[in-house]
């Protein structure tokens, strides 16, 4: 399929933008102007324009890549130095552990201890922070201690009464209850923690910058 001529140059002075991204602004604006003008003034000089003449113009100016190198060495640009990944430390550890299982080993206070170091660090950004502390409160405490009372029949029981006219009350009878709800709750309130610091410790991965925003 045949590109016209200002489609061709159109392409080539938005790739040398991109590849003067790290130039000064003011610098780009001033390269990709001029570099404009040459092509400018070279199509003019033609008598009757094609596609190829214009090929062979933007090639006679040079890749967009080696330009852009030639201006970051005029106007001393150096390359920016990318940030060193995101170490974590006891505090940030400490955070995941405490959040998941702190409330088994010390119960409620293990947990709100996870969740201070959670908000002292700066690994997490805001959102992260209110998503670690949300879901779920108290770790797996709360899950396995619902799961717990559940077993165990909440620790209520149930004795038959005689009522009125010597009439006997027995207990109802809950044994055709289905507690499918219950135990789907139940595991839903067991993977929601674990998959909440799975996504912390994620998130913790990311750069320094990010995190501190």
């Amino acid at each position: 399929m045949s590109t016209t001529p200002d489609k061709l140059v159109e392409r080539y002075l938005k790739h040398l933008e991109v590849e003067l991204d790290d130039v000064p602004r003011d610098r780009r604006r001033e390269i990709v102007d001029e570099i404009a003008g040459h092509i400018a003034e070279a199509r003019a000089g033609l008598e009757h324009e094609t596609e190829s003449d214009v090929r062979n113009i933007l090639e006679g100016l040079g890749d967009p890549a080696e330009i852009a190198a030639d201006a970051r060495e005029r106007f001393d640009v150096r390359p920016t130095a990318s940030a060193p990944p995101f170490k974590p430390g006891w505090m940030e550890v400490g955070a995941l552990v405490l959040l998941l299982v702190g409330g088994l080993i010390v119960p409620v206070f293990g947990w709100l201890i996870g969740v201070v170091l959670l908000w002292v660090s700066n690994a997490w950004n805001v959102r992260d922070k209110i998503i670690g502390t949300l879901f779920v409160p108290g770790g797996l405490l709360l899950p396995l201690g619902l799961g717990i009372v559940a077993a165990t029949g909440g620790g209520t029981s149930c004795s038959p009464a005689t009522g009125p006219g010597g009439v006997t009350i027995g207990c109802p009878d809950t044994s055709s209850g289905r507690p499918y709800l219950a135990i789907a709750g139940l595991i839903l309130l067991l993977l929601v923690p674990i998959v909440t610091t799975a996504y912390l410790a994620y998130q913790m991965r990311r750069q320094p910058a990010a995190a501190m925003a």
